[in-house]
C-alpha cells in the first residue's frame, strides 16, 4: 500500500492541477480600469466675490474626480466593478483668497453590457476623508464631512479599443462634522474611461 506522504503529495498535486487552470481562467475575466471626469451640482457651501465682481460658487457635488480599479466579468454581459480614487475642487487663483475641497471615493458597481456597446452600471458609494479648506481674506475656515453612503447610476459607450465615455448620475448627502447640518451632494457629470488586460 502507499504511504501516507505518498498519498498527500499526491493529492496535493492533483489539487495544483485544477487551481491552475481555474486561475488562469479567472485572469481571463478580471481587468483593470481608470476613469477622468467631472461632476457638477449640489448645494452651494462657499461663495466668493472678486475685485472685478465676479462670485466663483462652492458647490458639494462638483470636482474633477480620478479613479482607478478592477472589473470582474461574472458572465458573458454581467460583471462587477471596484474603484477607488481622488475627487478635488478648487476656485480661481486670487491674491486673497484660496479654496480647496478634498475627498476620496470608493465605489461598487454591477453592469449590464449590451452588443452594441453601451453599459449601464449602478451601485453604492461613499466619500472619505471629506474636508473643505477656504483661507484669506474672505473666509477662513476648515470643514469635515461625514459622508452617509450614496448611490450612483451610470450609462457609457465602450469603444472596441477600451476607451469609453459615458454620463452619471450620483446621489448622496454629506453630514457637517460636530453640527449634524446636511449638505446636498447630488452631482451629475461625465468621464472618460479606459479598461485594460483581458476581457
Amino acid at each position: 500500500m502507499p504511504s501516507r506522504a505518498l498519498i498527500v503529495r499526491g493529492l496535493t498535486l492533483a489539487m495544483l492541477s485544477m487551481l491552475v487552470p481555474s486561475a488562469a481562467h479567472a485572469q481571463g475575466k478580471l481587468r483593470g480600469v481608470a476613469r477622468l471626469g467631472a461632476e457638477f451640482g449640489g448645494d452651494e457651501v462657499l461663495q466668493f466675490r472678486y475685485s472685478d465682481g465676479t462670485t466663483p460658487d462652492v458647490t458639494a457635488g462638483s470636482g474633477l474626480l480620478l479613479t482607478g480599479g478592477g472589473q470582474l466579468s461574472i458572465l458573458p454581459r454581467l460583471d462587477l466593478q471596484v474603484t477607488a480614487g481622488i475627487k478635488y475642487r478648487t476656485i480661481p487663483p486670487a491674491t486673497n483668497q484660496s479654496a480647496s475641497w478634498l475627498r476620496f471615493p470608493v465605489e461598487a458597481s454591477v453592469g449590464l453590457s449590451t452588443p452594441l456597446g453601451l453599459r449601464v452600471s449602478a451601485g453604492p458609494v461613499v466619500h472619505l476623508a471629506n474636508t473643505l479648506k477656504a483661507d484669506g481674506g474672505a473666509a477662513n475656515m476648515r470643514v469635515e464631512f461625514e459622508t452617509k453612503p450614496g448611490v450612483f447610476g451610470q450609462i457609457e459607450y465602450v469603444f472596441r479599443g477600451g476607451v469609453s465615455l459615458d454620463l452619471r448620475y450620483t446621489a448622496l448627502r454629506y453630514s457637517v462634522v460636530g453640527s449634524g447640518a446636511t449638505v446636498n451632494g447630488n452631482s451629475i457629470g461625465g468621464g472618460c474611461s479606459y479598461y485594460f488586460g483581458k476581457r
